[in-house]
């Protein structure tokens, strides 16, 4: 069973611009994506329509076999919506909060929000107005996970946060994650933060999915071709194929492949172009494929602007 489906999904906040556009995908059940992309790409636009916060102008979202179009699914508990913009009363201590909440949620567990306290460092006896904004934001993703929700939806979560709360918070997710088989969705500017957590990514550019797919199948699309040879066999090679990306130093080449346009074959290679002094082909990391996509952009941006 797929636990999200998004299916041909946009968003329109005026006529003339679509936030999202034509956007689908589906992740299974305890699965972990990373939402990635520039500013104004539409990641939060595209995470609240699957909390059902906003309303597409098409498409549709279903969590579970059930449509996301209303706020049901947050009212009844089958998602959890976390972002930094989120706001908790500070005039009670965290104890009497998490008290007040659990009986609002039938999967409320409340060991786990014990052991969160714990590994969080956070007095359920000290009133949530004293907090910082670190020990705020572990707070209100303590209430998030102790809910037990089968979909979490984070948006920006570590803004602003420093690396070892963020390492700590990261840590508790990934153990309320793998013991309740929660379904993860998060949004992050910064792809190394998160990257431990993740078994999907999806990269989204100016509302349109760029990429997507398990980190594997990613890790296996992309790759780094490097070539030292003489100048006849570099020009030959950079010419060979539609590289997203050409790079040279001297005697070096380097290109980006796209195994769905250029598959890449690393032995046919070294046979084609045997006076190389050397070929060799690395998986792309995670981090310079988001930056790919977004320098795309840019690059696509100013040739609008130009033309």
């Amino acid at each position: 069973m797929t636990s999200v489906v998004i299916d041909h999904l946009s968003y329109r906040y005026t006529r003339a611009v679509d936030a999202i556009c034509d956007v689908s995908f589906g992740i299974p059940d305890g699965a972990v994506l990373g939402l990635f992309g520039p500013n104004g790409a539409g990641k939060s636009t595209l995470l609240q329509c699957v909390a059902g916060l906003l309303t597409p102008a098409n498409g549709s979202v279903c969590i579970g076999g059930a449509s996301s179009a209303n706020r049901a699914l947050i009212e009844n508990g089958t998602v959890t919506f976390v972002s930094e913009a989120i706001r908790l009363p500070t005039d009670v201590t965290l104890g009497a909060l998490t008290r007040w909440i659990a009986p609002l949620h039938a999967r409320w567990d409340a060991a786990l929000a014990s052991s969160l306290a714990e590994r969080f460092h956070l007095d359920p006896k000290r009133r949530i107005g004293t907090f910082s904004r670190g020990e705020y934001l572990k707070a209100a993703l303590l209430c998030a996970l102790a809910a037990n929700p089968p979909v979490l939806i984070l948006d920006e979560p570590f803004a602003g946060i420093e690396v070892a709360t963020r390492d700590a918070i990261v840590g508790g997710l990934i153990a309320s994650a793998n013991a309740n088989g929660t379904t993860v969705m998060l949004a992050s500017h910064d792809v190394d933060e998160v990257a431990s957590l993740l078994t999907h990514a999806a990269v989204l550019v100016q509302g349109a999915l760029r990429v997507f797919g398990s980190i594997e199948e990613v890790g296996e699309r992309f790759s780094h071709i490097t070539m030292v040879a003489e100048d006849a066999e570099l020009h030959a090679f950079a010419h060979e194929q539609p590289w997203r990306r050409v790079e040279r130093s001297g005697r070096m080449l380097r290109v980006v492949a796209d195994a769905i346009y250029t598959p890449v074959d690393e032995a046919m290679l070294a046979r084609r172009y045997e006076g190389a002094s050397s070929i060799a082909v690395e998986p792309l990391a995670l981090r310079e494929v988001v930056a790919m996509c977004t320098r795309d952009a840019d690059i696509s941006a100013r040739l609008r602007e130009v033309v």
